[in-house]
């Protein structure tokens, strides 16, 4: 969702200013997960604990609910978690003492006690059901045909549990979906593993810290000191864009290119993790810009993005503090 937010935003940031002034910019940003665990959790074992389901049939397409494979499920989280180096170990566990219950259902203190033991783990996380419900759906578009779309939602449930303590500590049950072309070849089978290893990469991105690309914009042009910066900034050499911006910033009394100079200065803040520098440029910049400018409105427009993106770095720093708040 926020992608098709960020495209329209893009569009019509660009729409507002001249010709030749913005530009679009895309770099890989490190956000931080939905839960924060103690820094002394370090070894994770992750136990399927939904219920058995059939094997899901070839020839059949069931509308309405249905059961994800929680093994799938099981398996394809662990991987994630592994491969993200958050834990200093993931193991996965298919012990009949967490296959032996109902889906949905607690497991018990003493089980908890017992696997953490045996496995060497700090915390159990448990994948307790996966809840699946599919309907036919009609997507309409202006002057075309309606098309038909499979319309699937997923729901896992998935608990976490440390020793000695009786409830879990965490509980994760957030729904997602997944629209599909409606065609003869879908079937029970295709959407049961797919949603269940959809479900697994997005809980990973709740549990663990995760990379994504982040969009931006800049100004460029108007004067050869704003062009020189945006070539460093393309050659990602922030250093020395920086040092020209700031530089034109103080050379100038007002006007619009002491704005735009300002906004740029906060985006390469952003960019190398200087979050209060950054907030600092962006209130420089509209106070420099002219009332209803176009730079006006840059910059009131990314600084409500700048502040979400500390209330990120906030949550980023508690969790990154086992690797000494490297980012990198």
């Amino acid at each position: 969702m926020k992608k098709y937010m960020w495209a329209g935003i893009i569009l019509a940031a660009t729409m507002l200013v001249s010709c030749g002034g913005l530009q679009t910019f895309t770099f890989d940003q490190l956000h931080p997960a939905e839960v924060t665990f103690p820094e002394q959790v370090r070894t994770i074992a992750v136990v399927n604990h939904a219920p058995s389901i059939p094997s899901p049939k070839k020839n059949l397409l069931t509308l309405g609910k249905l059961e994800g494979d929680g093994k799938v499920l099981a398996e394809t989280l662990a991987g994630g978690l592994a491969d993200s180096r958050y834990f200093n170990q993931v193991i996965i566990s298919d012990s009949v003492l967490t296959q032996e219950r109902t889906g949905g259902e607690l497991i018990p203190q003493a089980v908890v006690d017992s696997l953490t033991q045996v496995l060497g783990a700090d915390m159990i996380l448990s994948v307790d059901q996966i809840q699946l419900l599919t309907a036919k759906k009609e997507i309409y578009y202006p002057g075309f045909v309606p098309l038909a779309a499979f319309d699937l939602k997923i729901r896992p449930v998935v608990r976490a549990y440390v020793p000695s303590r009786l409830m879990p500590v965490m509980t994760l049950a957030k729904v997602d979906s997944l629209l599909w072309d409606f065609t003869p070849a879908l079937s029970d089978y295709n959407v049961v593993n797919e949603a269940s290893n959809h479900a697994a990469y997005t809980l990973v991105n709740q549990l663990v810290p995760h990379w994504g690309n982040a969009d931006r914009i800049y100004f460029d042009g108007g004067n050869p000191d704003m062009r020189d910066a945006a070539v460093s900034l393309r050659e990602g050499d922030w250093q020395e864009a920086g040092r020209i911006w700031t530089n034109l910033y103080n050379s100038l009394k007002k006007g619009k290119m002491k704005s735009r100079a300002a906004f740029n200065m906060a985006l390469a803040c952003e960019v190398q993790g200087q979050m209060e520098d950054a907030n600092s440029w962006i209130e420089k910049a509209r106070k420099s810009a002219s009332p209803g400018s176009e730079e006006e409105r840059a910059a009131t427009f990314y600084a409500a993005i700048l502040q979400d993106r500390t209330k990120d770095f906030l949550k980023l720093n508690l969790q990154m503090r086992r690797f000494g708040n490297n980012f990198n």
